[in-house]
């Protein structure tokens, strides 16, 4: 399981563990302020917000070339590119700046940082093996150029790039030629392109349209590919290594930053 659906939004798991580790932080820092009788609501969204900051600032530093080409994209932040590691280290020294300056402040914020860093450090792990837990379905396929294979064939021992998407779907719709160029780029990879539309003629019609590749496309009308995947949500893309093993997923439209940070795992 790699995300949770609630009605028309959809969350990965790394977030929520995230979302939880703060929220756990945040009581433990509110229950040492209210024993020193301090107020701690203002700095401790300070902390969020300039840990979110440095995050997405850091991403786009790291994949500028990416995003060069479209400038305006570096404010997207759908894509959900944030660099976790430089986001942490920017809310533990905020944290310690608002502690410097204000002496009242140190006791609950040393608490809070303290709190969340050892749940993240516990809790991180768990991101991987809620991801592995997803197998590669072996059941026979057939592309939209009439062959029948399973993903495995189609990956023919390659990594392989697994992309869930409707043609009714604006995000996907949004990413595909982000895709399709990727696979005319990378051979050494295989892009497989899982179509859930009940009509296979407005799929087919925006494959043309968008030059995907029909022998590397599958038909999923019934969504059972998405249920093997466990996918609460379209678009995701799954990045399998060359031995079928999940390296990572991907919920939500990817930006050409976003899927070369992906591929780049995948390549390692």
């Amino acid at each position: 399981m790699s995300s949770l659906t609630f009605g028309i939004f959809t969350l990965k798991i790394t977030h929520l563990l995230l979302l939880f580790c703060f929220v756990a932080a945040l009581a433990i820092a509110q229950l040492v302020a209210w024993r020193k009788k301090v107020k701690i609501a203002d700095a401790s969204l300070q902390i969020v917000l300039a840990a979110l900051l440095v995050a997405r600032i850091a991403f786009v530093a790291i994949w500028f070339e990416q995003y060069r080409v479209a400038p305006l994209s570096m404010l997207d932040i759908r894509d959900g590119g944030f660099d976790v590691t430089w986001g942490l280290l920017a809310g533990a020294i905020f944290a310690a700046w608002r502690g410097w300056r204000q002496a009242q402040l140190r006791a609950p914020l040393a608490a809070g940082t303290l709190s969340f860093l050892l749940a993240w450090i516990y809790i991180s792990p768990s991101v991987h093996t809620l991801a592995r837990d997803i197998n590669m379905p072996a059941a026979t396929m057939q592309t939209f150029d009439g062959r029948q294979a399973t993903l495995r064939q189609l990956a023919n021992g390659r990594p392989m790039v697994v992309n869930l998407w409707a043609s009714w779907c604006p995000p996907c719709r949004r990413e595909m030629p982000i895709l399709v160029k990727a696979h005319l780029q990378r051979k050494h990879l295989a892009f497989v392109f899982v179509n859930e539309d009940k009509d296979l003629g407005d799929a087919l019609r925006f494959m043309q349209e968008e030059k995907v590749p029909p022998d590397m496309s599958v038909a999923d009308p019934n969504g059972e590919l998405m249920g093997a995947f466990r996918a609460g949500a379209l678009p995701t893309t799954l990045f399998f290594s060359a031995d079928g093993k999940l390296v990572s997923v991907h919920v939500g439209a990817l930006s050409e930053a976003t899927l070369e940070s992906e591929l780049q795992k995948l390549e390692k």
